[in-house]
């Protein structure tokens, strides 16, 4: 092996796989972008961001960069340079203190969807937020009981949003631990996955969650349900994140899984009368809120958020 051949094998650290238009493969002058990740087999980003780019007649391109090593894709973002970075699982959390500077909502959420290149200068925000607020803009959160389900990077999120409309916060997570994590940092409840089939372990579960005299969570005390978990998504398409009678008619069910649109959880809720919120609105709109960001143009209107979302539906 010659010394040349060597120093190619030690600097391979990145594996991009750029779409066929991807400057990344064959150059062309276009401004880089990318989604980071491991795997990147579930990202639509390039879905989302390129169709938009080509509408706005923005010379770009946003290609994936899987890698598990965040360290490597921070360097590789400064070297190409990349200006719009989507961050991905599962990078969120530990991009951070890699970055020039977080905002102050990302840091209260605690993770980081979005990076900026300003100038070499990496910015990082979280745009999941607008997402949410988006995909709740009809619905009352005031004082409603607002079950969130997950407790990783996007329950971060929502959680954020609920405590700034002023909703109570129920948590259910399989790790308690972690819900009680967010607890700590957004208020609220912590239930668990056995209050949901026996009577309470714990007696500080309010009486107006409860059932009756069998002690278990009453749909009756659910006003909102959230689910912030990648159950339900392709392909265990089948598979529902509580179970099905903490359904019911008064309800508004937002599931963040967007592939499939219509998840087995909100197919549940349709047939008990809820109303449902499909996770294809947050997946849009926190992707049209990076380009704004990037470009610092307001962009966001109802009908570009539409066409996003009839682009995204061919794709799934």
């Amino acid at each position: 092996m010659t010394e040349k051949e060597g120093k190619k094998m030690k600097t391979k650290k990145v594996k991009l796989t750029p779409p066929q238009s991807s400057p990344l493969k064959r150059g062309g002058g276009k401004r880089l972008n990318a989604v980071i990740g491991y795997p990147l087999s579930h990202s639509r980003s390039p879905k989302l961001h390129n169709p938009v780019y080509e509408l706005l007649k923005l010379n770009a391109v946003l290609s994936p960069i899987s890698n598990p090593d965040v360290k490597a894709l921070v360097a590789e973002i400064r070297s190409l340079p990349l200006h719009l970075t989507a961050v991905t699982m599962p990078h969120k959390q530990s991009i951070m203190p890699l970055l020039d500077s977080v905002d102050a909502a990302a840091k209260k959420v605690g993770a980081v969807n979005t990076v900026i290149n300003k100038k070499g200068k990496l910015h990082g925000y979280n745009t999941d937020v607008a997402g949410i607020e988006y995909a709740l803009r009809d619905t009352k959160l005031k004082d409603r009981n607002v079950l969130l389900v997950g407790a990783g990077g996007a329950a971060n999120a929502v959680a954020y949003v609920i405590k700034q409309k002023k909703g109570n916060l129920l948590y259910l997570n399989r790790t308690e631990k972690h819900a009680e994590e967010l607890q700590k940092r957004f208020g609220g409840i912590v239930l668990s996955f056995e209050d949901t089939t026996t009577p309470p372990r714990r007696l500080g579960t309010p009486p107006q969650l409860r059932r009756g005299g069998t002690g278990r969570l009453s749909p009756q005390g659910i006003d909102v349900i959230i689910n912030a978990t990648p159950v339900g998504m392709y392909p265990k398409i089948d598979d529902v994140p509580i179970p099905e009678e903490l359904l019911d008619k008064h309800q508004a069910v937002f599931d963040l899984v967007y592939n499939p649109v219509d998840t087995k959880l909100l197919k549940l809720a349709r047939k008990k009368g809820a109303k449902i919120i499909s996770g294809l609105d947050m997946f849009a709109v926190q992707g049209l809120r990076q380009i704004e960001l990037w470009t610092g143009k307001k962009i966001i209107t109802k009908s570009l958020v539409e066409k996003v979302k009839n682009n995204l539906l061919k794709t799934l």
